[in-house]
């Protein structure tokens, strides 16, 4: 009796784990089914892919044909800048081109036209004397904030002349005997910009003395000396000594031409670079063609053509 009911359960047993292994098989085949489907329809999308890929290479290698060759070995690309900053930089945030450039001519023909303009034109410029990253949407920000009526921000610490020590009176006002060169050809040229004012000078003594001092830092710097925290400083003084009704409407005009120069200089140095990088590009060309000029006819008797063309007469 024990011997039956232990067969019994045995063949219990074995009767579900074939169960259990048709189950596994049946999950498995599914897994598998599925697998093929999604491996079918990620190669149905590469297909697809590599056709518009196939069509874009076509397109550009029909575009760069079209482009008329010129005899770089005789004419080069220049740019002359008459002006430019030395302390003014242009990098690339990416990868740069190297004018070392190496590599055969296919590399050099392989070049894609967004990677070119990426190698060419930098996304930012930076000042490394300020430590300043100009990005082209901000400078049209900057510009308008030079026009900002805002609190203003400046004081006699924003500046690096000596206040105190030996005054002498103009006018109303007391100056500091280095601010009195300055404050001298101001009224030679503008007469005296406070006399409109009908506040007290011991509220308008200050603003005066900034406004002076900003007009001494314009003599004293040169272009690529200038920062935008300083031409900010400088429209505040301005700002303020308008504020107080002082006929300085020529110096807040000056400053709008010295943002716009401070930008300008910046410019001068990216056309620089792209100039240096396309003389390097154009200089590479060059010895390309050197090396490849007598085959460059053959490749154009097949342009187009199976390579049996000329096989039979």
């Amino acid at each position: 009796m024990h011997s039956r009911v232990s067969n019994h359960e045995a063949s219990n047993k074995q009767i579900g784990c074939k169960g259990e292994l048709r189950k596994i098989k049946k999950k498995k085949n599914k897994s598998e089914a599925r697998d093929q489907q999604l491996k079918k329809k990620e190669f149905e999308s590469f297909t697809v892919e590599n056709g518009k890929l196939e069509e874009l290479i076509e397109y550009l290698i029909a575009g760069y044909r079209q482009v008329p060759a010129t005899d770089l070995q005789k004419q080069e690309i220049s740019v002359d800048l008459s002006y430019s900053h030395p302390n003014f930089d242009v990098k690339d945030e990416e990868q740069g081109m190297n004018s070392e450039v190496q590599g055969n001519v296919e590399e050099l023909d392989g070049i894609e036209l967004d990677d070119l303009r990426d190698d060419l034109v930098p996304k930012k410029v930076t000042n490394p004397e300020n430590s300043l990253i100009i990005e082209p949407n901000s400078i049209a920000e900057f510009l308008l904030k030079i026009d900002e009526d805002v609190a203003s921000n400046v004081d006699f610490s924003d500046y690096m002349i000596c206040f105190n020590g030996e005054q002498k009176t103009i006018g109303r006002y007391s100056f500091p005997i280095s601010l009195v060169p300055t404050v001298e050809r101001i009224m030679k040229a503008y007469g005296d910009v406070s006399a409109s004012s009908l506040m007290s000078t011991n509220i308008t003594g200050k603003i005066y003395l900034l406004f002076c001092a900003t007009i001494k830092e314009m003599e004293d710097l040169e272009l690529h000396q200038v920062t935008q925290t300083k031409m900010l400083k400088w429209r505040d003084a301005i700002k303020d000594a308008l504020r107080v009704n002082f006929k300085v409407e020529f110096a807040m005009s000056h400053l709008k031409k010295v943002a716009r120069a401070y930008f300008g200089g910046i410019g001068e140095q990216l056309l620089l670079s792209i100039n240096e990088k396309l003389n390097s590009l154009y200089k590479e060309r060059a010895k390309a063609l050197e090396g490849f000029k007598d085959f460059l006819a053959n490749a154009k008797d097949f342009d187009g053509q199976s390579v049996s063309t000329g096989l039979f007469p």
